[in-house]
């Protein structure tokens, strides 16, 4: 996360002192610290698994790194009657969810038409499947289009598929810090299809408008490590 409170206030990570604490904007009892690296600052849990509201998780650096490509408005937005929902991302336009772990269906669906009704767009999930892809439990199948394929999913998370069946989302598994490609998914007569989609093309598209500076995206990965996601 990039803010935490600090008495009473909200703190930047660039501004907070290495390995001070603070509290969850969103659940002010949930205590934070703040990790400060060569390459990445975020704010932290104390507790690696704090109990949080039903289909959100704990973050990794791989959606810190995600967040950055944006300005601090548009990333970590509370929305909601009872700020019941945080977005990782939410421009004037669109709605960006990043995940990582599982989550419900039904916790997907609700988060899903939720942001939809609040933007009038459908609503982006980035699915991390570093772990998929490198043990090879993605397999590109049949070619049925210009950049239209068959693909099959080993092991798959069965949300991701199933969501796809609402008209309200769209769908890109991300496979690897080291390619500058992202898979887009959707379903046809009950098939998973695929297209390879660039993620320089992705960030000028949905981010790049919202963003400090323009970004290089083959280089903004690098950090990370696709051993460390299962």
């Amino acid at each position: 996360m990039r803010f935490a409170l600090q008495n009473g206030k909200k703190v930047h990570i660039k501004d907070a002192v290495k390995g001070s604490l603070g509290q969850d904007c969103w659940f002010k009892n949930y205590t934070l610290k703040a990790c400060k690296g060569d390459y990445l600052q975020y704010w932290r849990y104390v507790d690696d698994c704090p109990v949080l509201p039903k289909g959100y998780e704990n973050e990794t650096e791989w959606h810190i790194v995600w967040k950055s490509l944006v300005k601090d408005e548009y990333c970590e937005v509370i929305s909601g009657f009872n700020n019941e929902h945080r977005a990782d991302i939410k421009t004037p336009e669109y709605v960006i969810e990043l995940q990582y772990s599982s989550i419900s269906l039904t916790d997907a669906i609700e988060r899903t038409e939720f942001y939809n009704a609040l933007t009038g767009t459908r609503v982006i999930w980035i699915v991390n499947c570093y772990g998929a892809s490198r043990k090879k439990h993605l397999e590109i199948g049949t070619k049925k289009d210009k950049n239209q394929w068959e693909l099959y999913w080993k092991y798959p998370k069965k949300w991701a598929i199933d969501i796809l069946r609402k008209n309200n989302t769209k769908v890109y598994l991300d496979i690897s810090p080291n390619k500058n490609t992202m898979l887009r998914i959707w379903l046809h007569e009950g098939k998973l299809f695929c297209s390879w989609k660039n993620k320089q093309t992705f960030y000028n598209k949905y981010l790049k408008a919202y963003s400090d500076n323009a970004v290089d995206i083959n280089t903004v990965f690098a950090n990370l490590n696709i051993k460390d996601y299962d």
